[in-house]
């Protein structure tokens, strides 16, 4: 067989992951159908907000002024602020929400994809087995997640392979590579949250190895310390905007899942047809344990430490572990809400050891090839069946979109649809609401979003309240406009922090003179007439400069890489 030119198999990678991921997105183009999971009005109204604070030059980085209800709430602060705002550039960008989705699909399969091809190689993986598998990666539901579901950790998902680079360097060079560390760890906690809990899990054992393998053990750890500092910095707005919610406040706890038993994988059990597709899925993970009881003592310590941690998270996500009796005895754990989450690091673990046991067990690179190459294929032609699964939902008046907790403000369901394909990008977001209470802050002894009712106390605070006021927002802050009949105290639909500050009618008040409801709705004695109200948020100087120090230092790390790559390849 006549091999490729060097440059068209330099490109090939790249050409071959952009092909796939147009492919993956076919059928919602060619449909014009949308997919509403159970986790788009949330993050659609989260990367609203940003969108329009971009496009307004109206920068506040705390409350929000344009989606949840121009509430003035806190959520993009505390989650995800850097990927809320890269998603805002690409809904400004496609201009409508179905083509955001379609462009946000594509960014996620294209991430995942190069992240996934560029671990595989830095593993020393074959580049014709590290495209196969990065397509595969492709159709695994850890990423169609974020496509069917819009669930954020299909963007953690997308960024995991990149976030794995250091394990490589600690188990084969037996080092810290300062600037890699930092920044992996540091791209998670700028995304997910829980997901960079995954990674320092999977870093740990790897870390461990090299440690007790070298015998420069107090270079490697001077390198650790320095690569811990420069994530310190590269996740000051991250740290910063937490301890100022969360230390001033009492924070409305996230949602508690009271069936976490049934959230975890098996293969009889809860999203069989889901986390377990393709299923070429469950074919790889049978033959990774096949192989690693089989061939221990003739693989690589790299392959060894990866499928150990490979079948750790698969228990974990699994009804292997008593779920049940862990949920109530166990103080914490519920902050997992879905032990279904493990499989995440799973599949890539997984993928990882696939490619290793290919390498260096010496099978026929032909086979191989032939294998993989069918195996991607029945893996492509299965997701895009979920898919279009996923899409026919579309055209049913009542499943169109998830609707636990989501309340519609039209009775065209046309309308509605048509909403998301409209240049008004507020009006989908209107028409369709949903009561997330995440995030509030709380005037009350309890932190347990059971007790405090929070879906519900939104939905008639804030939600059903929205029609009595007019909202502007300015750089000053959110004005709250209305008219009343008489003097008397009123309940507002914002939200009040402890260190929101709070103007009516142009008095500035002091905290005393303002109160609460539960979930924080501002109280506030309002006079007949007309009434304005401007709600500002002021954190402490050192949370803005932290801010501010954060964009500074990622583009002084850009800087070292590119010239670093430059001086290289002179």
């Amino acid at each position: 067989m006549k091999k490729l030119s060097p440059s068209l198999s330099k490109y090939l990678p790249g050409l071959l992951l952009i092909v796939g991921a147009i492919v993956l997105v076919l059928p919602q183009v060619v449909t014009q159908q949308m997919l509403l999971g159970s986790d788009s009005i949330f993050h659609y109204n989260r990367f609203y907000e940003a969108a329009m604070q971009l496009k307004n030059g109206n920068l506040h980085y705390f409350i929000t002024m344009y989606g949840f209800q121009e509430s003035g709430r806190i959520v993009n602060a505390v989650y995800g602020p850097a990927v809320a705002y890269f998603n805002g550039i690409l809904l400004l960008l496609g201009k409508t929400w179905f083509n955001f989705q379609i462009i946000s699909d594509i960014a996620v399969y294209l991430l995942a994809g190069t992240g996934m091809y560029l671990l595989l190689r830095k593993c020393a993986i074959r580049r014709s087995y590290s495209i196969l598998l990065a397509l595969f990666y492709l159709t695994t539901y850890a990423i169609q997640y974020w496509t069917i579901s819009q669930a954020f950790s299909g963007w953690a998902a997308s960024l995991l392979p990149f976030c794995l680079f250091p394990i490589v360097t600690f188990v084969r060079k037996k080092e810290v590579n300062i600037l890699e560390l930092a920044i992996c760890t540091a791209l998670m906690i700028q995304t997910h949250f829980l997901t960079s809990l995954f990674v320092i899990m999977i870093y740990v054992p790897c870390f461990g190895y090299a440690f007790f393998k070298t015998d420069k053990r107090g270079k490697l750890l001077g390198k650790l310390c320095l690569a811990i500092g420069l994530f310190l910095l590269l996740t000051a707005n991250i740290w910063a905007g937490l301890l100022e919610v969360n230390l001033s406040n009492k924070i409305l706890s996230p949602f508690i899942n009271k069936n976490m038993y049934g959230t975890a994988i098996s293969l009889n059990g809860y999203r069989l047809t889901n986390w377990l597709a393709p299923i070429a899925l469950v074919f790889f993970g049978a033959l990774q344990i096949i192989l690693l009881v089989k061939y221990w003592k003739k693989i690589s310590a790299l392959n060894r430490l990866v499928s150990l941690e490979a079948l750790v998270f698969l228990v974990l996500s699994s009804k292997l572990l008593p779920w049940k009796w862990l949920s109530v005895n166990v103080p914490g754990v519920d902050i997992l809400q879905f032990p279904f989450r493990f499989f995440v690091p799973y599949i890539v673990l997984l993928i990882i050891s696939i490619g290793l046991f290919f390498m260096e067990l010496g099978w026929s690179k032909k086979k191989v090839l032939v294998a993989l190459s069918v195996i991607v294929i029945a893996s492509f032609g299965q997701a895009m069946y979920n898919l279009n699964t996923a899409l026919s939902k579309w055209d049913n008046a009542t499943e169109f979109m998830y609707h636990k907790n989501t309340l519609y403000f039209n009775d065209d369901v046309q309308d509605i649809k048509n909403s998301f394909f409209s240049t008004d990008l507020s009006l989908g977001l209107k028409y369709v609401q949903k009561s997330t209470p995440d995030y509030l802050p709380l005037y009350t002894d309890t932190t347990d979003p059971r007790k405090v009712h929070g879906y519900h106390n939104y939905h008639w605070q804030v939600i059903q309240k929205e029609v009595v006021f007019r909202k502007i927002a300015t750089k000053n802050g959110l004005v709250v406009k209305w008219k009343a009949k008489k003097a008397k105290q009123i309940t507002l639909p914002v939200v009040g922090y402890s260190h929101t500050e709070v103007t009516l009618n142009g008095k500035k008040l002091k905290s005393s003179e303002v109160k609460h409801t539960t979930i924080g709705m501002i109280k506030v004695n309002q006079k007949k007439g007309k009434n304005t109200l401007v709600l500002s948020y002021h954190p402490a100087k050192l949370v803005n400069w932290a801010i501010i120090l954060t964009p500074f230092i990622w583009v002084i790390c850009g800087g070292i890489i590119l010239v670093k790559r430059f001086r290289g390849n002179k």
